[in-house]
């Protein structure tokens, strides 16, 4: 089975973000995106400084043969008001139509649902975590965490959300992958709680020397300015021992500002 895990920036880098789906598509099990907005209506394509604002809906075309769960954290996330009441933030985990999902859902890690105050105060944003079971066996679960403070460190709330995960893959049964934008350094005690808690670390373990790409400085000049410049890391992929990983990689791709991170797992 093949995995693949991408914080997607709503589409903003959107042809080649598209490109890759389309090639991966016919190899590829499940898609764990993040940052996913969903417009149903096609006379609102693309937001100026966001991306698409229908970018779910233009990802699910490309994937006819894919069924998915959507977790909404929010309607009209920093938009205009003629958008309103149209669009929604969250998860997206496509998965391949001969699954066997035997159950699906997600669940808040950091806030709540419509908890942004929409004054661009970022630490209200509620984030979550789509999941879906596969036989029984093992459950893979689809995180976005919490991106405030900036510095991606540890904090009360980041130390909560890594402990929510834990506890609630804790009762899910089979072995377990989880993976996506967790907004983390790798030296925090919010990313060594997955390990203490018998997680591989698959970032550790394949010594992932970067997880945000090098055209960074190309694509997303306006980084730079922020207050901890361009970081190399945000995005995590942990599974329980009992995963046979047969490869992990995190290809150098410019397709949004984040590495897609591509897991295969199998005897």
């Amino acid at each position: 089975m093949k995995l693949i895990s991408l914080n997607a920036l709503c589409g903003h880098v959107f042809e080649p973000l598209m490109g890759f789906i389309v090639r991966e598509a016919p190899t590829t099990d499940v898609f764990c995106f993040q940052e996913m907005l969903s417009n149903p209506r096609n006379d609102l394509p693309a937001l100026p400084y966001m991306g698409r604002a229908n970018v779910l809906e233009e990802i699910a075309r490309r994937l006819p043969e894919f069924a998915m769960e959507f977790f909404a954290t929010q309607d009209d996330y920093d938009i205009e008001p003629a958008y309103s009441g149209q669009m929604r933030l969250g998860n997206a985990t496509f998965y391949r139509d001969g699954l066997n999902v035997t159950d699906r859902g997600g669940f808040f890690v950091y806030n709540g649902y419509n908890s942004y105050d929409g004054q661009k105060h970022y630490e209200t944003l509620g984030h979550g975590a789509a999941f879906i079971t596969v036989d029984e066996t093992f459950t893979i679960v689809n995180v976005h965490g919490n991106s405030q403070p900036a510095d991606k460190l540890d904090t009360t709330k980041r130390l909560a959300q890594s402990r929510t995960i834990i506890d609630f893959l804790a009762g899910r049964p089979g072995e377990k992958i989880v993976m996506g934008d967790f907004n983390l350094m790798p030296d925090t005690e919010s990313v060594r709680m997955f390990e203490r808690a018998g997680f591989r670390n698959l970032i550790r373990d394949f010594k992932i020397a970067n997880t945000r790409g090098s055209k960074m400085r190309e694509l997303f000049p306006e980084y730079e300015h922020g207050p901890y410049g361009f970081q190399d890391f945000a995005d995590y992929a942990f599974v329980t021992p009992g995963v046979a990983v047969r490869s992990f990689e995190v290809p150098d791709l410019p397709i949004s500002d984040h590495l897609p991170m591509i897991l295969e797992i199998g005897a």
